[in-house]
């Protein structure tokens, strides 16, 4: 499960598309104090004050001015405003202002292709957090094509674009295709912040995560962890989110304990900053949940699924992807418990759904996998061999396959189910040894279906 929201307004906030002072200074005519109430309401903003940053950039901004403001100004003042709009839900009205914001410099000419490049950045990492994918990938496509013509004027636009861009894919149902986009900005020769650097690096541990590489996704995750507490502290939210994701990686690591002191960590920063329905809570809650059943605390991760679900369904746009994935957590609970009745109530519908949106390989193979043991529990055994099958043909499209012990009670299942129907027996050899070898050559115990994955 990953992180967007306000997490990542406040990365937005802290980067450089979302300043367009540099460009300001370069107009003439720019107000008195309105550089100082900016980084007042940004400031603000970061603190997740948002009634301090919205008066501080309506004063920077009165509506009755802002249209007398030179072009980088104006623009400054739409990208600062709609980043409050997003953050208390204010959708449509922060869509207009991002895409006003995008079109002015657009329009200003080509000394202006710098903050056009930056604007278009920010529209699309908008769309991202919503959840548009498409519209997301067209902005963010553009911006990329757009920084690569002006490198000698503005080299930082560059590998940002292509940072966000690569995290837009790495966020996808096809991670792999932000990897280049991702290494080409980290080895490029143009300064990235050490933020941008550490979202980069996150990007890239999800990317490996979802490959099955868990030494090297650990690794660039402790990276971002690092670079983000050196930069933002250790108490700020983005840091919070990157601890987030690494236990996402130790908890496929099966190092419950591990993961569990990140996440305690993790929702200790984001209740103190934010409140105890932040939504950026759901997807701690939904790990912290998987903490418990590696426990054997059912009760406990009963509970801790159910928040997830709660703080997401009390957002006035539900993060659809997240949602679900709790509701499949929680499902995994119930299947556990042997309690049929409550996971078919869930989960075959959030499997659909899963199928019908851009969610990781790993995730949706976990799902079908659960959702074949159901099928399972009840005596379904040919919709449970079409199920396990399908997982299997998702977890065998992975490089890491033939030694990624996940597949191995799959495999069993699957020839059990054959089984059970009076199959070929030949085939169930073969399944049961393929299993076997999996499970031989593992270093660790196979990964549990319950735990959730990016």
């Amino acid at each position: 499960m990953r992180l967007r929201n306000l997490y990542f307004i406040t990365l937005l906030a802290a980067s450089s598309s979302f300043s367009a002072s540099v460009f300001a200074n370069a107009d003439a005519g720019s107000p008195v104090g309105f550089d100082n109430l900016l980084a007042q309401g940004r400031a603000a903003f970061l603190a997740s004050d948002l009634e301090q940053a919205e008066s501080a950039y309506n004063q920077a901004c009165p509506a009755d001015l802002v249209s007398s403001y030179p072009v980088a100004g104006a623009v400054t003042c739409e990208n600062a405003l709609a980043s409050v709009d997003e953050a208390r839900g204010n959708l449509v009205r922060a869509e207009q202002r991002y895409v006003h914001a995008a079109s002015t410099a657009e329009q200003a000419g080509p000394a202006y292709l710098p903050l056009y490049c930056a604007k278009l950045i920010d529209l699309g990492e908008h769309y991202h957090r919503q959840g548009r994918a498409a519209d997301a990938e067209a902005s963010l496509s553009k911006a990329v094509e757009l920084a690569r013509r002006i490198t000698a004027a503005k080299p930082e636009l560059l590998p940002e674009a292509l940072i966000r861009l690569g995290g837009l894919y790495a966020d996808s149902a096809q991670p792999e295709r932000g990897r280049a986009l991702l290494e080409e900005a980290l080895a490029g020769p143009a300064a990235i912040s050490d933020t941008e650097t550490a979202y980069a690096y996150s990007c890239l541990g999800m990317i490996e995560l979802a490959a099955g590489r868990e030494r090297e996704s650990e690794a660039n995750l402790r990276e971002s962890v690092a670079l983000a507490t050196k930069t933002l502290g250790e108490d700020h939210p983005v840091v919070a989110a990157y601890q987030t994701n690494l236990a996402l990686a130790l908890l496929t690591a099966r190092q419950f304990d591990r993961a569990g002191l990140l996440l305690r960590r993790a929702a200790f920063i984001v209740e103190s900053r934010q409140g105890r329905t932040a939504p950026e809570l759901a997807a701690i809650c939904a790990e912290l949940s998987a903490v418990a059943i590696a426990d054997g605390k059912m009760a406990e991760a009963e509970q801790y699924a159910q928040r997830a679900i709660s703080i997401l369904s009390l957002q006035a746009v539900p993060n659809t992807r997240a949602l679900v994935a709790s509701q499949v957590t929680l499902a995994a609970i119930y299947l556990r418990a042997h309690n049929t009745a409550e996971t078919e109530k869930m989960l075959p519908a959030a499997v659909e759904t899963q199928r019908q949106t851009a969610v990781n390989p790993l995730t949706l193979a976990a799902s079908i996998r659960l959702l074949g043991e159901l099928r399972a529990q009840q005596r379904n055994w040919h919709a449970a061999e079409t199920l396990f099958r399908e997982a299997i043909g998702i977890y065998e499209s992975r490089a890491s396959a033939a030694v990624d012990p996940a597949v191995a009670p799959v495999l069993r299942a699957l020839a059990d189910a054959i089984k059970r129907q009076g199959g070929s027996k030949e085939e169930v050899r073969e399944l049961e040894a393929r299993a076997r070898d999996l499970l031989r050559s593992a270093p660790h115990s196979p990964v549990s279906q319950d735990i959730p994955r990016a």
